[in-house]
């Protein structure tokens, strides 16, 4: 109990120092900060997002509201439905080692046809001025899922009978479900499961510590999955800054000690939006993060950094005595600083449809190099002596778990020129690359709207690393994959 009153007591007084430092702006209130960490409901029109844009201060590739924010101060007389349906048939090859071996495109090694339906419908309600609740709900072909569970057990002398059955569950999930309701113009508060926008990064963001989901980098604008929360949100000053509060319940085992407390302050300075962050959670972490995003003359500039003293995350090693690896717990490394750091850009051309996204990532809970290379080779010498087959397999699934994220310093792009010419034709290229090991992966693609609602998209994926790298490691063989998707009926109701 001492820890979270002094916990709560130094997120408070981290927020007031910061509230006090920054300097006031002359602009009057808008509403429109306090409600752009709104879901995101469909927009019919697929744009690129400008990374952590929650305001106007953004150049080209500034944020658009998914509705207006005052909305959420207004009686409504009905209820708002809406969402979205994805449909997509794809088809794809692979090719094992094509480098040396060459491609026989009649006979790749793997092949998959991969036919996929998803829906998510949401619901929002505004009964009067001061309430507002919101709720969604996802769902995936074939919307079931059955499992076998044990209906009955006999025992007769030593031997034990047993009978199962199968049951079939709806495949139902609730994304998102929460209230706002405000006390007077002053205090908004929020409980619910929600998304909460915390970091600015696009496709790495150390920052976003509260939401469940990482970012997926082939779909870096997807909204995340959030926890079950209590905000209260504060706006202060003559300008559009806020001071929020957080208290966010674990779904597994919610308890006192895994029950987390986190505040943020951002601020509006000229341009440019700056974001000041405190977490804490007693069986994990202690984090304090900063956030920076705004103009520079063409493009849109984001910045994270964060510092940790200790990690969620899980760590491996491996010796060549049995039982041949450990697996850590938060508590093993729960003194430990881990600071972590992202700079990055965006670039819009709206005349000529084109966008480029470059951003770096400091991965401070990646391994040293000395201690990468040395677990790499136990794994190399365990895997090529003779253990049985259950404790090779073992490893091996180890292995992949312990080389992803397992480097320091990473880069992405991506760039895409959508409407080619005025055509109906648009490509793209996407790259990522763990620049501690050198490897990683690149991905061309070109997709042709063939009317609407129809779209044809073909791309191919490589993979590049030795054996000893992360990507080495988790896609053996540097594969090549050939890839042919339909995507039929997908649109925004």
């Amino acid at each position: 109990m001492a820890k979270r009153v002094l916990a709560i007591a130094g997120i408070v007084l981290f927020l007031s120092m910061a509230v006090q430092l920054v300097p006031a702006q002359e602009d009057g209130t808008d509403l429109n900060s306090l409600f752009n960490e709104e879901v995101v409901t469909p927009s019919s029109t697929p744009d690129q997002t400008a990374p952590g844009s929650s305001s106007g201060a953004t150049g080209q590739g500034t944020t658009t509201a998914a509705s207006n924010p005052l909305q959420g101060l207004l009686k409504t007389e009905a209820v708002r439905i809406g969402g979205s349906v994805t449909g997509t048939v794809g088809i794809s090859g692979t090719w094992n080692d094509p480098w040396t071996k060459g491609i026989d495109i009649t006979a790749p090694d793997a092949q998959q046809l991969s036919p996929a339906l998803s829906s998510l419908v949401y619901f929002d309600a505004r009964p009067d001025e001061e309430f507002r609740v919101h709720g969604s709900v996802k769902t995936d072909w074939p919307f079931s899922s059955t499992y076998s569970v044990l209906s009955s057990a006999s025992l007769t002398g030593s031997t034990l009978s047993t009978t199962s059955t199968s049951i079939t569950v709806p495949d139902v999930r609730v994304f998102e479900l929460f209230s706002d309701f405000q006390l007077g113009d002053k205090v908004y508060f929020r409980f619910g499961k929600a998304t909460v926008k915390w970091g600015v990064g696009y496709f790495f963001s150390p920052a976003d510590i509260i939401n469940l989901q990482p970012i997926d980098i082939n779909d870096p604008t997807a909204q995340r999955e959030g926890p079950l929360q209590f905000r209260v949100l504060m706006p202060f000053g003559p300008s559009q800054n806020t001071v929020s509060f957080y208290t966010i319940f674990d779904a597994s085992n919610p308890d006192f000690s895994t029950t987390a407390l986190a505040g943020k302050a951002e601020f509006v300075l000229g341009r440019y939006e700056l974001g000041l962050g405190g977490y804490y959670r007693d069986d994990t972490a202690e984090r304090a993060a900063l956030t920076l995003t705004g103009p520079l003359g063409k493009f849109d500039i984001f910045a994270e950094g964060v510092v940790s003293r200790g990690s969620p995350k899980t760590f491996y090693s491996f010796s060549t005595s049995a039982p041949y690896y450990s697996i850590s717990q938060p508590k093993d490394h729960r003194t430990t600083l881990y600071p972590s750091a992202t700079a990055g850009f965006l670039y819009n051309d709206q005349d000529n449809n084109i966008t480029a996204v470059a951003q770096y990532y400091y991965n401070g809970e990646g391994y040293a190099d000395s201690e990468k290379s040395s677990s790499i080779a136990v794994l190399n010498t365990l895997l090529s002596t003779p253990l049985s087959a259950a404790t090779k397999t073992t490893l091996t699934g180890l292995s992949k778990l312990f080389a992803y994220g397992s480097g320091r310093h990473y880069a992405a792009a991506s760039l895409s020129f959508s409407e080619i010419g005025g055509s109906d034709f648009s490509a793209s290229l996407l790259g990522l690359a763990n620049f501690s090991d050198l490897s990683g992966l690149v991905q061309p693609s070109v997709s042709w709207q063939i009317a609407d609602r129809l779209k044809l998209t073909g791309s191919v994926l490589f993979f590049f690393g030795a054996s000893d790298t992360e990507y080495g490691i988790l896609r053996p063989n540097s594969p090549m994959t050939l890839s042919v998707s339909l995507s039929a009926g997908t649109g925004n109701f």
